[in-house]
C-alpha cells in the first residue's frame, strides 16, 4: 500500500492507536514492536475492538483485507506523519 492510500484511510478514520487497550471505533492500529512487546500479536484483537485497519510487519496473519503488511510499521507511521504535515502545509 502506498503512503497516499494509507493517508486516505487515515483522513477517513477516527485516529491512530498503538495500544489495543485504547482503541476507539474506526482507529488505524499500528502494530509497533519494542524490546518487551510486539503489537503484531494483537492485530486480530485490534480489529475485534473496532480498528478499521491494522498496519503490521509480520506476515503470519491469515488473508484479511483489514490487515496491511508493510516492511516496517514504525517507518510507515513516520512516513504517514510526514505526509500529513506536507498536506497541512500545502493548504
Amino acid at each position: 500500500m502506498q503512503i497516499e492510500e494509507l493517508y486516505n484511510h487515515f483522513i477517513h478514520s477516527s485516529g491512530i492507536s498503538t495500544d489495543t487497550r485504547r482503541i476507539e471505533m474506526g482507529n488505524l492500529f499500528f502494530a509497533l514492536k519494542g524490546e518487551n512487546f510486539n503489537g503484531n500479536l494483537f492485530a486480530v484483537e485490534a480489529l475485534s475492538h473496532g480498528a478499521a485497519l491494522v498496519i503490521a510487519d509480520e506476515i503470519q496473519f491469515p488473508d484479511n483485507e483489514k490487515i496491511v503488511v508493510v516492511d516496517d510499521v514504525l517507518k510507515t507511521l513516520q512516513q504517514l506523519a510526514n505526509h500529513h504535515r506536507r498536506q497541512l502545509r500545502s493548504k
